[in-house]
């Protein structure tokens, strides 16, 4: 199972997404964005490391891992989506004057979305691998 660069690349990911639970990603104003502040990203934060933990040990069902790397893509996707969101109020709320100060984890995001679509290529090739031993037989 972790001699598979697939599981690496998933394990990269979710000590990284985990990690962003832990730090603001943004402050706007007054405001601080990070694990806690609002409900979607903190149900998020918690959901696409435990969806990561998943897909690991569930090394011999490819195709159901294949799956839900695709489906964490989508939520990290809706995650940034959210941040962005939630800045532009934050900012629209305070007025002209509120200063935007974005953290280094935001970076965590797109770095989760490329591991995991590398991810996705090697348990494809996995999936080749198996289906040619089977052609063999």
């Amino acid at each position: 199972m972790i001699q598979r660069i697939q599981t690496v690349y998933l394990f990269i990911a979710l000590i990284l997404g985990t990690l962003m639970c832990f730090f603001p990603v943004a402050h706007v104003a007054e405001s601080t964005i990070g694990f806690g502040s609002f409900i979607p990203y903190s149900v998020l934060c918690i959901f696409i490391p435990l969806i990561l933990l998943v897909t690991i040990f569930i090394y011999k069902k490819r195709i159901l891992q294949i799956r839900l790397t695709i489906f964490n893509i989508i939520l990290m996707l809706f995650q940034l989506l959210l941040i962005v969101i939630y800045i532009y109020f934050l900012y629209k709320d305070n007025g002209a004057n509120a200063s935007i100060k974005i953290s280094w984890p935001i970076v965590i995001l797109p770095i989760n979305i490329i591991l995991s679509y590398l991810a996705i290529r090697e348990i494809g090739k996995d999936e080749a691998l198996v289906h040619s031993m089977e052609r063999l037989r």
